[in-house]
């Protein structure tokens, strides 16, 4: 595949989407687990607090589009090291241009946000086979606050999910990292009737909320799903300790 900008995952990331693009550099959502600084190797306070869209992005998206026309199936995820409705999104509206773009070329996509009802701007854009997945961790504010200091508040993520799924957009949710294991199936009870697939991870090289018997809640998670009768991917960091 010769692109620039859209690539193909490895490792945990792949678990999730078999192509994927990152539109900005840094994030100011400052979530305290997040994995993008060491795999980037960006200090990250820097990380935080300089984001910056991708010199040339929306030329170089063009061409890897054009390139992809007509050849690919696969949905190309927005975003992996970045949120694609970070603060800085709501002045340049590159996420908006990019989606813009999938839609002229009929490439798939899929938005995975934690910015919440932010994204709603760009619903028009999603057609019968795009989705738009929310990351969850927290049912309780002030612990959400706390690790995701400039994240959406669930309350306006499950809103964001709500209307997705009214306007007939394909949903689903990422319970990855799982932090408190308790807010988790909070988070199931009040989603369940608006998500179509449900993506259960643990969590790396960060501290939980609380112990965890990943053991214990992958067999009850798994449970709860199906007499929920949800779709669900469990990863293969999860699925090890069960």
């Amino acid at each position: 595949m010769k692109t620039t900008v859209i690539y193909e995952p490895r490792g945990r990331a792949r678990e999730y989407s078999a192509l994927a693009a990152n539109l900005y550099s840094g994030c100011n959502h400052g979530c305290k687990y997040c994995y993008a600084p060491a795999c980037l190797r960006r200090d990250r306070e820097s990380f935080y607090k300089n984001p910056a869209k991708r010199k040339n992005i929306i030329e170089q998206l063009t061409k890897d589009c054009q390139e992809l026309e007509g050849k690919c199936e696969e949905r190309i995820l927005l975003c992996f090291t970045c949120d694609p409705y970070q603060e800085l999104e709501q002045e340049l509206r590159i996420t908006r241009a990019a989606l813009e773009l999938f839609h002229i070329y009929n490439l798939s996509f899929q938005v995975l946000t934690k910015a919440g009802t932010k994204a709603e701007r760009d619903y028009d854009l999603y057609k019968p086979c795009d989705a738009f997945a929310t990351t969850l961790t927290f049912m309780d504010e002030k612990k959400s606050l706390y690790y995701e200091p400039n994240a959406a508040l669930p309350h306006d993520r499950i809103q964001a999910i709500k209307d997705a799924k009214a306007q007939g957009i394909e949903t689903w949710v990422s319970f990855e990292p799982v932090l408190n294991t308790k807010e988790v199936f909070k988070l199931l009870d009040a989603t369940h009737e608006y998500v179509d697939l449900y993506k259960v991870g643990k969590v790396s090289n960060f501290q939980t909320d609380e112990p965890v018997n990943w053991n214990r809640f992958g067999h009850e998670i798994v449970n709860k799903l199906e007499k929920l009768g949800k779709k669900y991917y469990i990863k293969k960091d999860l699925q090890k300790y069960m």
